[in-house]
């Protein structure tokens, strides 16, 4: 292998980020939702891994519509809020409208939970993602992917996370992927 090689995989090895990322949508066709939010996102990232699919009411507002989310692992060489960045264009592209405070039905929605060996509390990311000791919905899938993760800022397993979390509502799982 040439020097010049070698020292291309360093550094893109030495560059690369590990990350879950949890998508959710409660408009339209929802799986498709999902699957078109994977396909735009796999442009920009590796897809390593994607976790089952599960349904719950909205969280923090009132809706008929019920949600469907699935964590993704994937790697990225982009800074994670520039990933993050990233994942906001993807939104848009998918005709996702922000146009309202809090929580509202969207045709999706994509949050980055964590990053490994990564932690930011700035006004462009936070990760860990603030709220997700409070989710089920969004610890479940991520315990699929990494049953082993600690939070870094909390210092607590996942596992710990989710048997303290007060979330009543159990998500149901619809398929695996």
């Amino acid at each position: 292998m040439s020097a010049v090689r070698t020292a291309r995989n360093v550094v893109k090895k030495d560059f690369m980020y590990r990350g879950i990322i949890l998508l959710g949508t409660n408009l339209g066709d929802k799986c498709g939702n999902l699957e078109w939010a994977r396909h735009e996102l796999a442009k920009d990232c590796k897809i390593v891994m994607a976790s089952a699919i599960y349904e719950t009411p909205p969280w923090g507002y009132e809706s008929i519509e019920t949600y469907y989310n699935m964590a993704l692992e994937c790697t990225f060489i982009s800074d994670p809020i520039d990933f993050m960045a990233i994942c906001l264009m993807v939104e848009k592209k998918l005709g996702r409208q922000r146009t309202i405070e809090g929580y509202s039905d969207r045709i999706i929605d994509i949050d980055i939970l964590a990053v490994e060996h990564f932690v930011s509390n700035s006004q462009e990311l936070i990760v860990p993602h603030p709220r997700l000791h409070l989710r089920k919905f969004a610890l479940i899938p991520l315990k699929e992917l990494w049953p082993n993760w600690m939070h870094p800022v909390l210092n607590k397993s996942i596992a710990s996370i989710l048997q303290q979390c007060e979330d009543e509502v159990i998500p149901i799982q619809l398929c695996k992927q």
